[in-house]
Order: structure tokens, then C-alpha cells, then sequence
């Protein structure tokens, strides 16, 4: 069976202009818009349990599946999302962190409570991320599953190559809140959260937490750099003129390779795994006081010892990435985004049908798709030959 699952993150009346990551928010009314195609189209909405079930046992009943999933945590998936799954009664799996879950709040004003004259759209319109308390309401409701998103959903400097400079506006989120954990889920709306490391702080590569053989910057090269960026003129940032600035003392350290100061062994890289997995699923089930058996990688990013490991903790199944027409393993699931398109109802609603109806191989879905790939694949294959 092709069930589709397909992911959201943030769902909100319009994005944020102040948060760096507002591509992540799909307006409301295309969320909307989806719903009623799912409706329309008598599409029986699912949990994972339910998903895999309906896979192994390959059923050849006609109903129509589709299995939705949100990724983070948002606050927003308990003011707009929640409420709107209600009204056309469709149910959805969230993963969480549990590193990014709001300890402060508890069940906050929704969309609801508008609907019901008892709070405004300036009252709801709030940014963060979900309340364990807030969870509890959704879970109670039978229209929500929680499962794991790992624990800290972050990414770790990988190598000493510089790829920017801390800088107002900039999106640092992961190396501030590798260093402020307590600090991340108030990042959206907190203006101090990104001074808590002074501009001219360098980031340097990275790599999703799940995948990344971390490595420890020596302390003393950063706090070189930001003293030689201590007068920059930051409202004209660019990364080729500060890095002119620092490129001499940057060499001078990378010549006695003292820029890294340590790197995460195998053995601390495999715990560090273990313990990402481990602790979200166990904080999620005390917290709930249910079971957790799935987990979402963030970005997307995974490898064989990540998922073993995680089998090996409880989980039933984890998130796979694949290519077209590779076959999917009986423990893994595979996603695909839904979005908008131009910022055009109509043509966003053509795209659903599309990316629905392509996915279970229906025609002339599937034709389409895959004219699409072949010219896809022959350009890519041209603009190779002509760069060779």
C-alpha cells in the first residue's frame, strides 16, 4: 500500500517577520486547504501504529489512507493546527524534543477560544513551543500522537572551516543554544537570545547531532576572533570582509592546529546517539504516560548505527530518506513536505492533488512525476557534460 505521510512544521495566520526560520510556517490557509482535500477526498487519516499495521499487512481494501505528521514541537501546532484538525476531526503525530519543550507555560489561549469570542487574534498570536500541559490536552483528545523528534534537535561544528561570524539577524540557534540548552525554547521571541554570544563569534561547519563526529573549538582562537571583530561595522556585514579581518590569526592557529582543541571519540559519539534516543523517549513517556515508538530524524539526517540503536532502545521505526522508486524497509517510514506555491490557492491546491495522487501511483499523477524526473535527470546529465 501507498499510504502517503506527509510533514508539516510551524502553521500559523501568517509567518513571523522576526524569526530567521519563517520559512518553516505554512499559512493557515493552505494548511486548511489541505484538510478539505483529504476530506473531499475521503481520506482516512492515521497514526504510525496504525500506518505500519496497514503496510505489513498489505490490505487491498479501497479506503484511502494518509498518515500527518509535524515536526518540532511549535506552539503553533496547539493554536492553529490542533483546533483545525478538530473541526474536520483528523488526527496527526507530532514529534517533539523534549530540550525545546516550554517548562514556563501551561495551556495557552487557541484558535478555539477565538472561535468562541473569548480571546482575540492578537491573544493567540504567540511563538515558542509546546507545554507539556498542552500536549496532555491533545493526547486526551485522540487526535494526537506524540512521538520523539530525538532530544536536542541540534547540529554541532564538525570541522575548523569558518562558514560565518555571529551577526544580528544571523541564524544561530544551534551554536547558542549548544551553549544555553535552558535558553532554546524561547528563542523565537526572546531579542536577548541571540546576545548571548557577542558578534564576531565564528561558526564553523556542521552537521545534525545524530550524524556529527563533534568537535570542541579551542576556546582561546574564538575569543581571538571576537576581539579583532570587537569594532566591525555589523549593518554592513559580509562574510568575505570580516573574514579578511581574522584571516591571519586564523591561519597562524591553523598552521600549529590549534583550532580544535578536542574531537568526539567513536565511543562518545555512540553514547552521545544513545543517549539523544533514549532520553526523549523515556522524558516523553513519564511526562505522557504513554508509550513512544517512533522517531522523526531531524533535518532529515540518519545512518545505520542511529537507527539500530534506536530499535535496540524500543523504538518500532524511524524516518528514511528515498531516492525514486527505492524500496522502503519494513521498519522505516518515508515523508514528503506539502507546502505552497506561489503563494496561490489554486495552484497549491493542483500541487496536493499532485504530490497525493503521484505518490500512490494513480494516473496521470504518476506519468507526470515521472516525466518530470527523466528531464530532471537528462538536464543534470547535460549540465555535468558541459561543466566536464
Amino acid at each position: 500500500m501507498n499510504i502517503p505521510v506527509v510533514y508539516y512544521h510551524s502553521v500559523a495566520k501568517q509567518k513571523n517577520p522576526n524569526w530567521v526560520r519563517s520559512f518553516l510556517t505554512l499559512e493557515l490557509r493552505f494548511f486548511e486547504d489541505q484538510l478539505k482535500f483529504f476530506k473531499k477526498n475521503n481520506y482516512t487519516t492515521i497514526f504510525l501504529d496504525e500506518y505500519f499495521n496497514l503496510v505489513e499487512k498489505k490490505s487491498s481494501k479501497s479506503e484511502k489512507y494518509v498518515c500527518i505528521t509535524l515536526d518540532d514541537g511549535f506552539l503553533d501546532n496547539w493554536i492553529y493546527i490542533f483546533p483545525v484538525l478538530k473541526k474536520y476531526n483528523m488526527k496527526a503525530t507530532i514529534f517533539i524534543n523534549p530540550e525545546t519543550v516550554d517548562l514556563k507555560a501551561n495551556i495557552r489561549k487557541n484558535l478555539e477560544d477565538y472561535w468562541n469570542n473569548s480571546a482575540s487574534l492578537e491573544d493567540i498570536d504567540n511563538w515558542g513551543y509546546l507545554s507539556w500541559d498542552e500536549m496532555r490536552s491533545m493526547e486526551k483528545s485522540g487526535l494526537i500522537d506524540i512521538q520523539s523528534h530525538t532530544l536536542t534537535h541540534t547540529k554541532y561544528f564538525t570541522s575548523d572551516k569558518i562558514i560565518d561570524f555571529h551577526h544580528p539577524g544571523s541564524d544561530c540557534l544551534y551554536p547558542v543554544g549548544n551553549l544555553f540548552p535552558q535558553k532554546k525554547p524561547c528563542h523565537i521571541t526572546d531579542p536577548e537570545f541571540e546576545k548571548l554570544v557577542p558578534y564576531g563569534y565564528p561558526f564553523f561547519e556542521e552537521e545534525s547531532a545524530i550524524i556529527a563526529k563533534k568537535v570542541e573549538i579551542n576556546s582561546d582562537f574564538i575569543n581571538e576572533i571576537t576581539e579583532l571583530l570587537n569594532d566591525y561595522n555589523w549593518t554592513n556585514y559580509t562574510f568575505e570582509s570580516a573574514k579578511k579581518i581574522i584571516d591571519p590569526t586564523y591561519k597562524k592557529y591553523k598552521s600549529n592546529n590549534k583550532i580544535i582543541a578536542n574531537i568526539e571519540s567513536e565511543l562518545e559519539y555512540k553514547k552521545r546517539v544513545e543517549d539523544e534516543l533514549r532520553i526523549s523517549k523515556e522524558t516523553i513517556e513519564q511526562q505522557l504516560r504513554k508509550k513512544v515508538f517512533y522517531c522523526c530524524w531531524p533535518h532529515g539526517d540518519y545512518n545505520q548505527y542511529a537507527h539500530d540503536a534506536a530499535l535496540k532502545l524500543g523504538y518500532k521505526g524511524t524516518t528514511v530518506v528515498l531516492r525514486l522508486n527505492d524500496k522502503r524497509p519494513p521498519d522505516r517510514f518515508d515523508r514528503f513536505g506539502m507546502y505552497h506555491v506561489k503563494n496561490n490557492r489554486f495552484l497549491s491546491r493542483l500541487k496536493t492533488r499532485y504530490k497525493i495522487e503521484s505518490f500512490q501511483g494513480n494516473f496521470p499523477y504518476i506519468q507526470a512525476r515521472n516525466l518530470y524526473y527523466s528531464f530532471k535527470f537528462r538536464k543534470n546529465l547535460l549540465n555535468y557534460g558541459a561543466k566536464t
